[in-house]
């Protein structure tokens, strides 16, 4: 792709310096101050372009990273593979700063640099802001809005294309999908979310380069499908991922048992539509929570097949279950607790009187492994009598929860 620079007022972008976060503008100054450039980029400057509020800022400059920490007492370089600076405000809130970099395929017999498959494995040869935008993903990301001018740049059609909702890898797909096969996530949650159209070859060639998705990290892609399924378009995400051929290289064990067993699309389809609804309303979600319900079937075949060999132990079979996944999508201990307690309770929910009631309302992940069962009363009508009665269980504690801070918060008054 070749394009000239074309430069936006901000009367033509239309973007309000007000919607940036007044911390930019102070890590920018002491930028520029000291002789750099500096420009806010990528999906913030996207979103706002768009109507929606940007979860975060990044900022692009030609500062390399150590002149950066040198700039800044609280910063600090994360990475190998892509190295990037987080400049701290406060022990809570940080911002990436990178460094512009020049574009890979100058150095693509460099064994340093990308993988005998073609994807990069390391992308710190530092550039101009022109070579920069070539080398991201899709135009709409690649938008740089200088903070002193308000002007903003655009080296590959980005916002014209954000205009017409168009979604459009910056290099061939062939080429970009083998450098990162994770821009292939991307493209699925960017379409679903910001309700962009695809061009017919950024589209068409997911179906055929989806087995690249296996050459990335499996503890990268923990993250990447999280930011489908709490995208709040988590359902049209998960379609996608099928219809794409992705989701068999994911999960290839679920998909297997998905081909014989239909029912639990529908139970994948209802928890991510339950899940949409609670990201939509504000609502807090477990991570540890979609992938639970991704695994389920894979974990009630492993466990059918322990019990027929007679050496059914749900511990056991959790931690085969994780370890066969993991050669794919690697869950993170800390997820995994939540998990298998969300897995061993729901048997428990079969059981109906007091104590065992009293034993599992007691449980903090119970919230999350009542939500899972109700799910699977919905697929399964052999469960909704159990569901139903825990419906009003769990709306019982909650009243007398709420009676408990009325009555406390009466008595902090009186003193």
């Amino acid at each position: 792709m070749k394009k000239k620079l074309e430069q936006y007022s901000i009367s033509d972008h239309g973007i309000s310096l007000k919607d940036i976060d007044p911390d930019v503008f102070s890590i920018s100054d002491s930028l520029i101050s000291n002789g750099y450039q500096a420009f806010v980029v990528g999906g913030c400057i996207r979103d706002i372009l768009l109507g929606k509020k940007p979860k975060d800022f990044d900022i692009a400059t030609d500062a390399s990273p150590q002149e950066i920490c040198k700039l800044f007492s609280r910063a600090k370089i994360i990475g190998r593979r892509f190295k990037i600076v987080h400049v701290y405000i406060s022990e809570e809130k940080y911002f990436e700063v990178t460094t512009f970099r020049s574009d890979v395929k100058k150095r693509s017999n460099d064994k340093k640099f990308k993988t005998t498959k073609g994807m990069i494995k390391r992308d710190n040869s530092f550039g101009s802001i022109s070579q920069d935008a070539f080398r991201r993903d899709f135009t709409i990301n690649s938008l740089y809005l200088d903070l002193d001018s308000g002007i903003l740049h655009d080296y590959v059609n980005g916002l014209e294309d954000i205009k017409a909702k168009k979604l459009r890898l910056i290099k061939k797909p062939s080429i970009s999908y083998q450098e990162d096969p994770v821009r292939m996530l991307r493209a699925i949650r960017f379409e679903s979310k910001l309700n962009l159209t695809p061009t017919t070859e950024c589209k068409e060639s997911i179906n055929k380069m989806s087995h690249l998705i296996n050459n990335v990290s499996p503890y990268r892609l923990f993250d990447e499908i999280l930011k489908i399924a709490h995208s709040g378009k988590g359902e049209e995400g998960y379609k996608k991922l099928r219809n794409h051929n992705l989701f068999e290289f994911l999960f290839p064990f679920t998909n297997k048992i998905l081909e014989k067993n239909e029912i639990y699309n529908q139970f994948f389809i209802l928890a991510l539509r339950n899940t949409d609804l609670r990201i939509n309303d504000g609502l807090h979600v477990n991570p540890s929570f979609i992938y639970a319900v991704f695994l389920w079937p894979y974990f009630l075949e492993l466990e059918k097949k322990y019990s027929d060999r007679n050496t059914s132990n749900i511990e056991e079979v959790f931690n085969q279950t994780l370890k066969m996944q993991s050669k794919y999508i690697a869950i993170p201990d800390f997820f995994q607790q939540t998990i298998f307690t969300i897995w061993s309770l729901q048997s428990s929910f079969l059981n109906l009187n007091r104590r065992n009631i009293q034993y599992l309302t007691n449980f903090s992940k119970f919230r999350a492994a009542y939500d899972f069962f109700h799910i699977r009363s919905l697929v399964d009508e052999d469960l909704k009598r159990y569901a139903d009665e825990w419906f009003e269980i769990q709306k019982n504690i909650k009243s007398k929860n709420l009676n408990k801070n009325k009555n406390y918060d009466k008595r902090r008054k009186r003193k």
